[in-house]
């Protein structure tokens, strides 16, 4: 289960950790164009799940890329992401919509 999201601000933009203790960076921090929680436009959303759908071939919900993915290019606000995130964890259920 995810239990908190932490900005960080270093080479990645946040920390996830996990309450089997394990932390994961993920998030580019100089993004100029930000993520889907920073401006809500559907159509990059759109894209951006497009090209990286491949991240999601680990099967691991810790790595980086379903963290991105679920996190930031989800729901519109990082509250929401978060929220939806422990509930497919839960639910094992990592579809696309």
């Amino acid at each position: 289960m995810l239990i908190s999201i932490k900005e960080i601000n270093e080479n990645k933009r946040f920390i996830a950790l996990f309450s089997n203790g394990k932390t994961t960076k993920f998030g580019q921090t100089n993004s100029k164009n930000g993520t889907y929680i920073d401006h809500n436009d559907k159509k990059s959303k759109k894209n951006y799940i497009k090209r990286h759908l491949k991240d999601l071939r680990t099967n691991d919900y810790s790595r980086p890329g379903y963290l991105s993915i679920f996190l930031l290019w989800n729901k519109e606000t990082l509250k929401e992401s978060i929220k939806d995130f422990n509930k497919r964890i839960k639910n094992d259920d990592w579809s696309i919509e």
